[in-house]
């Protein structure tokens, strides 16, 4: 009877462990910017993604370098005219906003807080997505208002 007691235990102890060690896979990789490529322009770019409010509250905030394959899409829950505060970043770089139906809307190039009169940035129509992408990017790479752009958030939740 001891030896079924301690059998009761043990599984006990290890289906609580299980639950502690799922609990903790979750809130982790709820924390973790996953990549996924972005097609825009004549440009293909590996992109962070930034789609909860802690992941794009601090996403471009001291920003120091990006290279030429890499951006950032910030993903929000709903169409709005969302900001962009370059005041701390220590490189230029240029912002996309991207509607719902991924249409660029929206275009800052070379945005510094070096050679700007406005640090904050916004578009001049509601957006669902705001994409940060090397300074140059969007004149070299045919980046345009009113063109797509191909990304895939792979059924990644936005909050």
């Amino acid at each position: 009877m001891k030896r079924m007691g301690d059998v009761g235990l043990a599984v006990i102890i290890i289906g609580v462990i299980a639950i502690v060690l799922s609990a903790a896979v979750i809130i982790f990789s709820a924390n973790v910017q996953s990549r996924i490529p972005l097609n825009i322009g004549d440009g293909v770019f590996t992109a962070k993604l930034a789609n909860t409010p802690s992941l794009r509250a601090g996403a471009v905030s001291g920003v120091t370098d990006l290279s030429n394959n890499q951006a950032l899409i910030m993903a929000y829950p709903s169409d709005s005219k969302w900001t962009v505060s370059v005041s701390d970043i220590k490189t230029s770089m240029d912002i996309v906003w991207i509607d719902s139906n991924k249409k660029i809307v929206y275009i800052v190039t070379n945005a510094s807080p070096d050679n700007t009169m406005s640090s904050v940035f916004a578009p001049k129509s509601d957006a669902r997505y705001v994409v940060i992408l090397p300074a140059g990017s969007t004149d070299n790479l045919n980046i345009k208002s009113g063109r797509s752009a191909v990304f895939d958030l792979g059924g990644t939740a936005v909050q």
